[in-house]
């Protein structure tokens, strides 16, 4: 939903490149950190009344929701111009961190866990953000004119 609006509102597929690659991308990170770290689960009485199949660390609930919320936050502030831009700071913060404290009050996860996912979250969209860049917009050409090369500094030589 979110990439249908941000597409209809920017009409730049970049944006929604940057969100395809977020999500997939911390899908990937959380897979192979799980794989390689496969920490238990914390023993005590789970919520849920079972454990989750998968390993404790890194807490994936809580790396996909910061990279949703923050790359949407990104998005907003990179995009918008007006002040209501920095209010999508406010669920991109309150959100990833209610999620964490949810994952740790239902003893699905460890507090390094929830800790280890904030910065896997954090290392994978500076990433994608520096190669993305997302809020690049090429200004727009008038219709039927081509982008006019610049001319060289040494052309009056």
């Amino acid at each position: 939903m979110v990439a249908i609006v941000t597409l209809a509102i920017t009409r730049r597929w970049r944006p929604i490149a940057f969100l395809a690659a977020v999500m997939v991308g911390e899908i990937g990170v959380f897979l192979i950190a799980a794989y390689v770290v496969m920490r238990p689960r914390p023993f005590v009485v789970h919520l849920d009344g079972h454990a989750p199949p998968t390993s404790s660390y890194p807490s994936g609930h809580t790396a996909a929701t910061s990279c949703l919320y923050i790359a949407i936050a990104i998005l907003a502030i990179g995009l918008a111009k007006d002040w209501w831009r920095w209010l999508f700071l406010i669920p991109a913060i309150a959100v990833p961190l209610l999620v964490a404290g949810s994952r740790l009050y239902r003893g699905e996860h460890h507090p390094t866990d929830v800790l280890g996912s904030l910065l896997l979250a954090g290392l994978w969209l500076t990433a994608t953000t520096m190669l993305i860049r997302p809020a690049a917009v090429p200004a727009p050409q008038p219709a039927g004119q081509a982008a006019k090369p610049e001319p060289r500094a040494d052309a009056d030589l």
